[in-house]
C-alpha cells in the first residue's frame, strides 16, 4: 500500500506554480484568483463595488449593506436607514408585513419625500410593475407579454390567474409550436 501511495506522488508532469501575493496596494494574503491576481476579498469587493477601497462611511452614519442599502446600529439590534425614517415620520413602528418603497429607486435616497409605505410585498410588487411600464410604454395599467416581450392593454390579453401574468393568446400559441418542433 505504501507503494502506491508514493508512485501517486512521484507523478510526472508540471509543477504547481508557487501561491502568488494579492495585487491590491498593501494587502500580503495569497491571490486567490489567478486570473485577476487578487486575494478572495478583493476579488468579492472589486466585483461588488467595482473599486478595491472599502466604501466606508463617517461614524455615526450607518454602513452600507452589500445590497446598497443604510443600516443603523450595532450587532442584532441594526435597523435599515429607510425603516427608521419612515416609522419616525409614522409616529409609530411599522405594521407587521409593511415595506418600504423608494420612489427614484436610488436605496440609500431616504429622504421621507422618497419614501411610500407600502401595507404588503404584493403592493410593493405592484409599485415597481407600474413603474416599468411607464418606462417602458407610459402607461402604468399595460403589462408586459412574457413571450414576445411587449406591452399591452391588459383587456387584450389573458390573464393567468395562478402565476399571476398576462400574456397574448397568439404568442403563447406561437410559443407552444415552436416548443413542439424541437
Amino acid at each position: 500500500m505504501s507503494n502506491i501511495v508514493l508512485a501517486a506522488s512521484r507523478k510526472p508532469g508540471p509543477k504547481p506554480k508557487p501561491r502568488l501575493h494579492c495585487a491590491a496596494p498593501g494587502c500580503e494574503s495569497a491571490a486567490d484568483h489567478p486570473v485577476s491576481g487578487l486575494c478572495h476579498m478583493h476579488y468579492k469587493r472589486k466585483q461588488r463595488t467595482g473599486s478595491l477601497g472599502a466604501k466606508s462611511r463617517a461614524d455615526g452614519l450607518g454602513t452600507v449593506t452589500v445590497n446598497g442599502y443604510i443600516t443603523h446600529g450595532s450587532g442584532g439590534q441594526k435597523k435599515q436607514e429607510h425603516v427608521l425614517v419612515a416609522e419616525q415620520a409614522l409616529g409609530k413602528p411599522l405594521p407587521i408585513g409593511a415595506e418600504v418603497h423608494h420612489i427614484n429607486e436610488i436605496k440609500s435616497d431616504n429622504r421621507p419625500e422618497n419614501l411610500v409605505i407600502c401595507p404588503d410585498r404584493a403592493y410593493h410588487k405592484l409599485l415597481h410593475t407600474r413603474m416599468r411600464a411607464i418606462a417602458e410604454c407610459g402607461n402604468p395599467d399595460h403589462r408586459k407579454c412574457p413571450f414576445c416581450k411587449q406591452y399591452d392593454d391588459p383587456k387584450k390579453m389573458k390573464h393567468n390567474a395562478s402565476s399571476r401574468y398576462f400574456y397574448h393568446v397568439a404568442c403563447k400559441s406561437q410559443y407552444r409550436i415552436s416548443r413542439s418542433k424541437k
